[in-house]
Protein backbone atom coordinates (compact mmCIF):
# COMPACT_ATOMS: atom_id res chain seq x y z
CA UNK A 1 0.00 0.00 0.00
CA UNK A 2 1.16 3.48 -0.90
CA UNK A 3 -0.97 6.60 -0.48
CA UNK A 4 0.77 9.82 -1.50
CA UNK A 5 -0.95 12.86 -0.01
CA UNK A 6 -0.35 16.27 -1.59
CA UNK A 7 -1.02 19.62 0.04
CA UNK A 8 -2.44 20.86 -3.24
CA UNK A 9 0.17 23.28 -4.54
CA UNK A 10 0.97 24.27 -8.10
CA UNK A 11 3.12 21.87 -10.19
CA UNK A 12 6.34 23.70 -9.32
CA UNK A 13 5.48 23.45 -5.61
CA UNK A 14 4.79 19.73 -5.63
CA UNK A 15 7.48 18.65 -8.10
CA UNK A 16 9.24 16.40 -5.53
CA UNK A 17 5.96 14.50 -5.13
CA UNK A 18 5.33 14.35 -8.87
CA UNK A 19 8.86 13.07 -9.46
CA UNK A 20 8.43 10.37 -6.82
CA UNK A 21 5.11 9.32 -8.33
CA UNK A 22 6.48 9.29 -11.87
CA UNK A 23 9.50 7.20 -10.87
CA UNK A 24 7.26 4.75 -9.03
CA UNK A 25 5.05 4.29 -12.10
CA UNK A 26 8.05 3.04 -14.11
CA UNK A 27 6.37 3.26 -17.50
CA UNK A 28 3.10 1.67 -16.40
CA UNK A 29 -0.49 2.86 -16.70
CA UNK A 30 -2.15 5.53 -14.52
CA UNK A 31 -5.86 6.05 -13.94
CA UNK A 32 -6.63 9.77 -13.66
CA UNK A 33 -9.80 10.70 -11.75
CA UNK A 34 -10.88 14.37 -12.08
CA UNK A 35 -14.44 14.08 -10.74
CA UNK A 36 -13.83 16.49 -7.85
CA UNK A 37 -13.84 19.28 -10.44
CA UNK A 38 -17.11 21.01 -11.28
CA UNK A 39 -16.11 24.31 -12.89
CA UNK A 40 -13.52 23.02 -15.36
CA UNK A 41 -14.53 20.68 -18.22
CA UNK A 42 -13.05 17.20 -17.86
CA UNK A 43 -11.31 17.36 -21.24
CA UNK A 44 -9.38 20.39 -19.99
CA UNK A 45 -8.50 18.46 -16.83
CA UNK A 46 -7.03 15.68 -18.95
CA UNK A 47 -4.99 18.14 -21.00
CA UNK A 48 -3.64 19.64 -17.76
CA UNK A 49 -2.73 16.20 -16.47
CA UNK A 50 -1.01 15.19 -19.71
CA UNK A 51 0.93 18.46 -19.82
CA UNK A 52 1.96 18.21 -16.16
CA UNK A 53 3.28 14.67 -16.62
CA UNK A 54 4.51 14.86 -20.20
CA UNK A 55 8.04 14.22 -18.92
CA UNK A 56 6.92 10.90 -17.46
CA UNK A 57 6.85 7.60 -19.28
CA UNK A 58 3.43 6.25 -18.36
CA UNK A 59 0.13 5.74 -20.16
CA UNK A 60 -2.97 7.62 -18.99
CA UNK A 61 -6.60 6.58 -18.75
CA UNK A 62 -9.16 9.10 -17.49
CA UNK A 63 -12.41 8.09 -15.83
CA UNK A 64 -15.29 10.49 -15.18
CA UNK A 65 -17.90 7.84 -14.33
CA UNK A 66 -16.55 5.76 -11.48
CA UNK A 67 -19.40 3.25 -11.69
CA UNK A 68 -17.88 1.96 -14.95
CA UNK A 69 -14.67 0.84 -13.24
CA UNK A 70 -14.91 -2.79 -12.17
CA UNK A 71 -11.26 -3.41 -11.29
CA UNK A 72 -8.07 -1.43 -10.76
CA UNK A 73 -5.71 -4.36 -11.28
CA UNK A 74 -4.40 -3.11 -14.63
CA UNK A 75 -3.17 0.19 -13.17
CA UNK A 76 0.28 0.86 -11.77
CA UNK A 77 -1.13 3.93 -10.05
CA UNK A 78 -4.28 5.96 -9.50
CA UNK A 79 -4.26 9.77 -9.41
CA UNK A 80 -7.22 11.47 -7.70
CA UNK A 81 -7.23 15.18 -8.48
CA UNK A 82 -8.41 18.11 -6.42
CA UNK A 83 -11.59 20.15 -6.54
CA UNK A 84 -14.65 19.93 -4.32
CA UNK A 85 -14.15 17.37 -1.56
CA UNK A 86 -17.88 16.85 -0.93
CA UNK A 87 -18.59 16.12 -4.61
CA UNK A 88 -15.63 13.76 -4.83
CA UNK A 89 -16.57 11.72 -1.77
CA UNK A 90 -20.22 11.51 -2.84
CA UNK A 91 -19.29 10.12 -6.26
CA UNK A 92 -16.84 7.65 -4.74
CA UNK A 93 -19.38 6.38 -2.21
CA UNK A 94 -22.33 6.15 -4.59
CA UNK A 95 -20.32 4.25 -7.21
CA UNK A 96 -18.78 1.96 -4.55
CA UNK A 97 -15.40 2.97 -5.90
CA UNK A 98 -14.21 3.15 -2.29
CA UNK A 99 -14.43 -0.65 -2.13
CA UNK A 100 -12.26 -0.97 -5.24
CA UNK A 101 -9.75 1.51 -3.84
CA UNK A 102 -9.44 -0.34 -0.55
CA UNK A 103 -8.92 -3.67 -2.31
CA UNK A 104 -6.40 -2.13 -4.71
CA UNK A 105 -4.38 -0.60 -1.89
CA UNK A 106 -4.42 -3.78 0.19
CA UNK A 107 -2.98 -5.59 -2.83
CA UNK A 108 -0.03 -3.18 -3.00
CA UNK A 109 -1.50 -0.41 -5.15
CA UNK A 110 -0.34 3.21 -5.31
CA UNK A 111 -2.77 6.14 -5.06
CA UNK A 112 -1.73 9.79 -5.37
CA UNK A 113 -4.30 12.22 -3.96
CA UNK A 114 -4.06 15.97 -4.43
CA UNK A 115 -5.96 18.32 -2.10
CA UNK A 116 -9.54 16.93 -2.14
CA UNK A 117 -8.03 13.69 -3.41
CA UNK A 118 -5.94 13.55 -0.24
CA UNK A 119 -8.57 14.73 2.23
CA UNK A 120 -10.98 11.90 1.39
CA UNK A 121 -8.54 9.34 2.85
CA UNK A 122 -8.92 10.81 6.33
CA UNK A 123 -11.31 9.69 9.04
CA UNK A 124 -13.49 12.70 8.20
CA UNK A 125 -13.63 15.33 5.45
CA UNK A 126 -14.66 18.08 7.87
CA UNK A 127 -11.18 19.56 7.35
CA UNK A 128 -12.42 20.82 3.97
CA UNK A 129 -15.48 22.64 5.32
CA UNK A 130 -13.68 25.98 5.69
CA UNK A 131 -12.76 26.05 2.00
CA UNK A 132 -15.28 23.92 0.09
CA UNK A 133 -19.02 24.40 -0.26
CA UNK A 134 -21.16 21.32 0.21
CA UNK A 135 -22.64 21.69 -3.26
CA UNK A 136 -24.01 18.13 -3.33
CA UNK A 137 -25.80 18.15 0.03
CA UNK A 138 -23.59 15.43 1.52
CA UNK A 139 -24.73 14.60 5.06
CA UNK A 140 -22.30 11.80 5.98
CA UNK A 141 -18.85 13.38 6.27
CA UNK A 142 -16.92 10.28 7.27
CA UNK A 143 -13.92 9.81 5.00
CA UNK A 144 -12.38 6.58 3.72
CA UNK A 145 -10.39 6.33 6.97
CA UNK A 146 -7.27 4.72 5.50
CA UNK A 147 -4.68 6.76 7.43
CA UNK A 148 -4.69 5.16 10.89
CA UNK A 149 -7.43 7.50 12.10
CA UNK A 150 -5.85 10.77 10.95
CA UNK A 151 -7.61 13.50 9.00
CA UNK A 152 -5.88 15.62 6.33
CA UNK A 153 -5.77 19.42 6.06
CA UNK A 154 -4.50 20.83 2.74
CA UNK A 155 -3.38 24.27 1.51
CA UNK A 156 -2.23 25.18 5.03
CA UNK A 157 -1.71 28.91 5.59
CA UNK A 158 -0.74 29.74 9.21
CA UNK A 159 -2.14 33.28 9.04
CA UNK A 160 -5.56 32.14 7.87
CA UNK A 161 -6.05 28.61 9.17
CA UNK A 162 -4.84 28.32 12.75
CA UNK A 163 -8.13 29.34 14.38
CA UNK A 164 -10.02 26.70 12.42
CA UNK A 165 -7.38 24.07 13.08
CA UNK A 166 -7.59 24.63 16.83
CA UNK A 167 -11.26 23.58 16.63
CA UNK A 168 -10.58 20.25 14.93
CA UNK A 169 -11.98 17.13 16.57
CA UNK A 170 -9.57 14.53 15.21
CA UNK A 171 -5.81 14.15 14.98
CA UNK A 172 -4.86 15.71 11.66
CA UNK A 173 -1.95 15.82 9.25
CA UNK A 174 -1.62 19.47 8.23
CA UNK A 175 -0.03 20.01 4.82
CA UNK A 176 1.37 23.19 3.32
CA UNK A 177 0.87 23.47 -0.43
CA UNK A 178 4.46 22.30 -0.85
CA UNK A 179 4.03 19.37 1.54
CA UNK A 180 3.59 15.71 0.80
CA UNK A 181 3.20 12.60 2.92
CA UNK A 182 3.68 9.01 1.83
CA UNK A 183 1.68 6.51 3.90
CA UNK A 184 2.54 2.81 3.64
CA UNK A 185 -0.22 1.46 5.85
CA UNK A 186 1.74 1.98 9.05
CA UNK A 187 4.02 5.02 8.83
CA UNK A 188 4.12 8.47 7.25
CA UNK A 189 7.17 9.70 5.33
CA UNK A 190 7.59 13.37 4.41
CA UNK A 191 8.24 14.34 0.79
CA UNK A 192 8.74 18.03 0.06
CA UNK A 193 8.18 20.60 2.79
CA UNK A 194 7.62 19.07 6.22
CA UNK A 195 3.98 18.91 7.28
CA UNK A 196 2.59 19.42 10.79
CA UNK A 197 0.44 17.28 13.05
CA UNK A 198 -2.51 18.52 15.09
CA UNK A 199 -2.65 18.71 18.05
CA UNK A 200 1.05 18.05 18.81
CA UNK A 201 2.47 20.92 16.73
CA UNK A 202 -0.24 23.45 17.66
CA UNK A 203 -0.62 23.15 21.42
CA UNK A 204 1.96 24.02 24.07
Amino acid sequence: MKILLSGGGEPEQVKPLDDYFAKSMNGGKVLYIPVAMYKVPYNECKEWFKKTYEYCNFDIDMCTDLSKIKSLDEYTGVFIGGGNTFKLLKEIRESKFDILLEKYLKNGGFVYGGSAGAIIFGKSIETSSHADKNIVGLTELSGLNMLNGFDVWCHYNPKEDNNNIMNLKNSTKVLYEESGLLFDGKNFKSIGKDSLTYPEDFIG
